[in-house]
């Protein structure tokens, strides 16, 4: 039986075409399976007009086409396009359509149209000197083992710089142009390959590619860009809404091998911000879901912020609807309080207030004098050592790994320890927990038997758990058992905003040569991405474990305008000027307001009435609750800790405060340096940055 696949470029526009052409294309799909040449199809070659003899037009209402490639072996025909009858079959007329011969992937390219564009190129001025590009360094043979079709290869010749290399990618096939980048960005060429391809992780089939035009592969090999649809209701499903979420039907080659990735023991999916870790990780676990045996098992994903919780419980019904029962999406806290519920416990988290009244209490106990340190560094110790750790006793104080804090040593630890007591004792008296003592509390029931475990459990922002949350990972998961996929954390130290450092293995988690880097960044702009990581230049980000992140050949697969950065002189010019940013935006139909974000640190600044008074409708983005997207129009306001999780085509940081961190990054701390760099890559196209004068 003949089959469709669908180019990723139909979906994107299919909510696009004429109501009577979408109809007809799923009637088309379904009548195709039965016979392709059924003459209800109309399915016509086009040989005298077309430069590739494998394109074929198929007759739809109003006058649209619908251009189908045809195979030269097997029953595999490709829907690549569709648009109005004369501007369907020029798009088509001068394109190749084939697959490649050392990668196995499809490939639409047009040699003319390239060679006009790399013509029509200036040369500028900061070319390096002849044969000194990193590019110019591989043979034909190589630039074919890359991917690039032989007849561009001669156009791939001529790059001599980043810039010729950025003019030209719009018209390399993507995962070429992906492989030169990451080549040109430092990568060798073997590994530059492999993570294009996902082979680093799982080898795909062999291609066994007997010409060009053989698709008989296609279907069983991971691809970006094609998808099998199997009739009229697969189409509406992946159309939900009206338009396509490109997350949930196409996924990298490399993202799809972490899904499908078979392991006896944890793993570990990291990455710089938007390169899809979060993705990987919402489809590994439908894909789970889809192979529990037992009916009654459930898997377990959580995160550590709320309002990603919420995202993913929406989005995980979105993906497969059919299993999302079989997923508990959760957030560490809700996690944590619930398995103590289920323990016996009935008390409250304490509230900052309430630990500062008990701290008050504390330092007016008789007994507590001759304090080792001053009242506001024993108050950090408990926090950030003693409670982060789950430390219960005097001697795991003296022994504890103190990783980011000052030097103590263990005369002053043993002077500190009382007053340790002392604020636990006050603190269970009023039958409350901090929330890492919480956490705590959750670990040991579980440890106790008296939580079950999950078969498969699943984390996301893991670089702000700390130790005890990664314990209780450990602890709910079948780690010990030897059954495969017992557990899949993904998470990024770039992004690490609430605590310090924390190494897997400190909790017993060894993922150790089952933890993998995606490099590609898909939702952020090159100028944006570099921008962004510049808030952390000189420092070294971890990998999760006890290793520093290798950056070389992190990169994103597409460019755009470089971000503006003003200096204001007051919350009001700031205020002034980041709306007229946006008025520009939306009236220039580049964004819809509710693609629009401004983000501060902590106060709202004087926007809201500035919005008004131009017209534009402020949207505060609310803890908890989902963004309703273009279903409520209105510029987005939020914290940057609330907007981690998000994503909007521009984003305007509000940092012009005498006090913010990005006026003296120098001197700031790593996790306000980290907490800016995740507001940055929040925006896919355009960034604003208002500085102090």
């Amino acid at each position: 039986m003949a089959q469709l696949m669908m180019h990723a470029r139909v979906l994107k526009r299919f909510y696009k075409l004429p109501i009577k052409v979408q109809k007809k294309v799923g009637t088309l799909i379904e009548k195709f399976q039965l016979d392709p040449y059924d003459p209800a199809i109309g399915l016509h070659g086009l040989k005298e007009t077309m430069l590739d003899e494998k394109v074929r037009g198929a007759d739809l209402p109003d006058g649209y086409r619908a251009i189908v490639i045809a195979p030269e072996k097997g029953d595999t025909f490709l829907l690549v396009h569709i648009d109005a009858h004369d501007r369907a079959y020029d798009w088509a007329k001068n394109k190749q359509f084939e697959v490649h011969g050392s990668t196995g992937a499809f490939q639409i390219f047009d040699t003319v149209e390239t060679q006009a564009a790399i013509a029509a190129t200036p040369s500028p001025d900061h070319y390096l000197p002849e044969n000194t590009y990193p590019l110019q360094a591989l043979s034909d043979e190589e630039l074919f083992q890359a991917g690039v079709p032989s007849a561009l290869i001669p156009s791939v010749r001529e790059v001599r710089s980043d810039y010729d290399l950025e003019v030209l990618l719009p018209y390399l096939p993507d995962e070429c142009g992906e492989v030169l980048i990451g080549y040109a960005a430092g990568l060798p060429l073997d590994e530059a390959l492999a993570q294009t391809l996902g082979s680093d992780i799982a080898p795909p089939p062999s291609p066994g590619i007997t010409s060009p035009g053989d698709f008989s592969h296609l279907a069983q090999r991971p691809n970006r860009d094609l998808v099998i649809v199997e009739g009229e209701d697969a189409l509406r499903a992946m159309l939900q809404g009206g338009t396509l979420e490109e997350w949930r039907v196409f996924l990298h080659p490399r993202q799809r091998a972490l899904v499908e990735w078979t392991v006896n023991g944890p793993m570990a999916i990291t990455g710089a911000a938007g390169t899809g870790k979060t993705v990987a990780l919402m489809h590994r676990a439908v894909h789970l879901a889809q192979t529990l045996e037992n009916p009654r098992a459930t898997l377990l994903l959580v995160t550590f912020s709320t309002n990603l919780a919420i995202t993913l419980k929406g989005a995980i019904q979105r993906l497969n609807p059919t299993v999302a029962d079989r997923i508990e999406v959760t957030h560490l806290n809700q996690l944590a309080r619930s398995i103590c519920q289920r323990g016996g416990w009935k008390g409250q988290i304490a509230s900052l207030e309430e630990q500062l009244e008990i701290w008050h209490d504390v330092w007016n106990q008789p007994d507590i004098i001759d304090l080792p340190l001053s009242k506001q560094e024993l108050q950090e110790e408990f926090t950030l050592v003693i409670d982060a750790n789950g430390i219960d006793t005097e001697e795991e104080y003296l022994t504890t790994v103190r990783t980011g804090r000052p030097r103590l040593g263990r005369k002053q630890r043993r002077a500190a320890w009382p007053i340790f007591k002392a604020f636990r004792r006050a603190l269970l008296k009023r039958n409350l927990l901090t929330f890492e003592g919480v956490v705590h509390q959750a670990r040991m029931v579980v440890e106790q038997g008296n939580f079950a475990q999950y078969r498969h459990v699943l984390a996301d922002e893991v670089q702000d758990f700390g130790l005890e949350g990664l314990k209780l990972l450990a602890a709910l998961s079948p780690i010990s058992t030897g059954v495969s996929n017992p557990l899949c954390l993904a998470g990024d130290g770039h992004q690490r905003i609430y605590r310090n450092r924390v190494p897997l293995s400190r909790a017993g988690i060894e993922v150790r040569g089952r933890s993998r880097r995606l490099k590609v960044n898909y939702r952020t702009s090159e100028q944006i991405r570099r921008y962004a990581e510049q808030i952390l230049s000189g420092l070294m980000v971890d990998d999760l474990d006890d290793g520093n992140t290798n950056r070389v050949g992190d990169r994103s697969v597409f460019t755009g305008p470089n971000p503006d950065i003003l200096h204001c002189a007051d919350p009001q010019e700031e205020a002034q000027l980041i709306t007229h940013w946006i008025k520009d935006l939306v009236a220039t139909g580049e964004c819809a307001t509710h693609e629009i974000c401004v983000v501060y640190a902590n106060d709202k600044p004087d926007i809201i009435t500035t919005l008004q008074a131009e017209g534009l409708k402020p949207f505060v983005l609310q803890p908890r609750q989902e963004d309703p997207g273009a279903e409520e129009p209105g510029v987005r306001l939020g914290t940057m800790k609330r907007i981690k999780g998000l994503e909007f085509k521009a984003i305007a940081m509000a940092c012009a405060g005498q006090t913010d961190v990005m006026n003296d990054l120098e001197t700031a701390p790593l996790l306000d340096k980290c907490e800016r760099y995740v507001a940055a890559t929040r925006a896919r196209e355009h960034l604003l940055v208002c500085l102090k004068k």
